[in-house]
């Protein structure tokens, strides 16, 4: 999640390249380290169980791995084994659903700052799942509540016991190389305890070597990674917010790839007109919204929040972040995305709220607001899409007065409830499930929720269903339920899904991603990272 002009944050988490169109000094060794540009002020951790952000998201990928692996050139193909020797099947013991994992030989875990190097075993993920599952210590914890039990049969074998049946599409998704899924090395969590995330040990295609706050991350390659001996000798990744420096750095061969400027398609129309440059346009990220606060302040009134939605019209913030990447949405999970719900639907319904400043003035005074009222949101620096609803909401009397703070000031007010008005981003998930259960789900409330997650708006209408959809064993039922999710969250106007976001970035001709550009793959999916490299001859795209 992030704000969008801070969507060059996000455009920036798809891939990387070395040695600039004029030679850069990381592109003549024969094993380049690439470096890469990103469009934020820094991270908030590499732990996978508390990575929330997209930089975090795709460092974490890149040092650690999951027991199942999503394929990188087909995002609905069925999973690949990883640390797994093979893709578990269920089985019943004991009247109680089991998934009994077998670990692939040879996964190393890497020496850390505190601890030596190891053989990966099954302590370590046992370890890692229940980590995951823990509200205490994961972000993702809600995402593990159908596991009842995990524990070791062997040093190469793990058991899942579940609270109650659930498919392979609910499963597979929790063990695998995204977020929770991704295996940490248990002797170097225990020994780094809170700092973890700044001292990440784990058995993905590099290793951390050194974060500089408000710099730069710099990793090494782990050649004892079990799929073979990364292609790069390392990536050193900068934080550069500021666009001018940022593009500067790409073009003048000191970056290998950078996040393009912020000024939508303007910015990418800048790179395919260098020579020694391209634009890459990969696969679908995610979804953003306008999420309201349903607890809180005027826009606890549902009312209220359905006459801010016709205030606000999805085309200007498509034309911000840019038609090259982005395309507007109606509902809250598309069929973009597994198990999402189209767009038609949406429209048969009468769920969309169209932009109509004359509905929405109407709507706000008949909730008791005829003259309209003041907020402050807070936001990241130079958040354009904050700028844009402070412009639309004014049409109809709303004073949104915005408080304009760096990413992790931002992002500790979002976890206090507070804010009225929210535009973030929900990424990829594998299921439907995922986001609502983080997003849209009483217990998942920030702010007094049992298991707190990232309901920052505190929105508890589509309990029931939510809950239902969690132990649905039937495909269809469980399809069903989440377009009945769907629904109910635009009708109680928790949210208004504004648009569906696309990744860019610039590179160096030379660079290439897994060995295929552009790259075709989950959203954010760094597992390729390991076959990264640049041909420094090349200088035509």
């Amino acid at each position: 999640m992030v704000a969008p002009a801070a969507l060059v944050v996000v455009l920036a988490a798809t891939g990387c390249g070395s040695g600039g169109g004029s030679g850069g000094g990381s592109a003549t060794s024969e094993r380049p380290t690439i470096r890469w540009g990103v469009a934020t002020e820094g991270i908030t951790s590499m732990d996978p169980v508390r990575a929330v952000q997209p930089t975090d998201r795709s460092l974490s990928m890149m040092l650690f791995d999951g027991l199942v692996r999503y394929v990188p050139n087909n995002a609905t193909a069925p999973f690949e084994p990883g640390i797994a020797k093979e893709i578990p099947k269920p089985a019943t013991e004991g009247g109680k659903q089991v998934w009994t994992i077998a670990l692939r030989p040879g996964v190393k875990c890497p020496a850390g700052q505190k601890t030596p190097a190891y053989d990966l075993t099954s302590d370590d993920v046992v370890f890692s799942l229940k980590r995951a599952a823990d509200p205490d210590k994961s972000t993702f914890a809600s995402v593990f509540g159908a596991y009842d039990k995990v524990e070791a049969v062997d040093p190469a074998t793990v058991k899942v016991t579940m609270k109650h049946p659930v498919s392979p599409i609910a499963f597979l998704p929790t063990i695998s190389n995204w977020q929770g899924g991704l295996v940490v090395c248990k002797k170097a969590a225990e020994a780094e305890g809170e700092d973890f995330g700044k001292h990440p040990v784990g058995p993905g295609p590099f290793k951390f070597e050194k974060w500089t706050p408000g710099q730069r991350i710099t990793l090494t390659a782990n050649d004892d990674y079990y799929l073979g001996k990364p292609l790069a000798a390392g990536w050193e990744i900068r934080f550069m917010s500021d666009d001018t420096a940022r593009q500067a750095a790409l073009f003048g061969g000191d970056l290998d790839v950078a996040a393009p400027t912020a000024t939508g398609d303007k910015g990418l129309e800048v790179i395919d007109s260098r020579p020694g440059f391209k634009v890459v346009e990969t696969p679908l990220f995610g979804t953003w919204y306008l999420l309201f606060n349903a607890k809180t302040g005027p826009t606890a009134k549902p009312e209220v929040r359905k006459a801010l939605a016709y205030a606000v019209n999805r085309a200007d913030y498509v034309a911000s972040a840019g038609k090259r990447t982005s395309k507007p949405t109606f509902s809250v999970w598309g069929d973009h995305l597994p198990g999402g719900i189209p767009d038609a639907h949406v429209q048969e319904a009468g769920l969309t709220y169209d932009f109509d400043v004359a509905k929405a003035r109407q709507m706000l005074a008949d909730a008791g607001y005829p003259n309209g009222f003041d907020v402050t949101i807070t936001t990241p620096s130079n958040a354009t899409s904050s700028q844009i609803l402070q412009a639309q909401l004014k049409e109809i009397g709303v004073n949104v007065k915005i408080k304009s703070v760096d990413v992790p000031t931002w992002q500790t007010a979002m976890m206090t409830g507070q804010e009225p008005l929210m535009l973030t981003l929900i990424s990829y998930r594998p299921t439907p499930q995922i986001p609502y259960t983080d997003f849209f789900y009483g217990p998942s409330y920030v702010r007094g929720g049992k298991h707190p997650v990232q309901n920052f708006g505190g929105y508890d209408g589509a309990d029931d269903l939510i809950e239902k959809a969690a132990v649905a064993s039937d495909s269809k039922e469980q399809a069903r339920l989440w377009e009945q999710i769907n629904d109910k969250i635009l009708q109680d106007a928790a949210a208004k899904p504004l648009y569906v976001s696309y990744q860019a970035y610039g590179a160096v001709c030379g660079f290439t991603m897994g060995g295929a550009e552009p790259p075709v793959a989950i959203p954010g999916n760094w597992q390729p990272s390991y076959q990264a490299t640049i041909n420094a001859q090349a200088k035509d795209c």
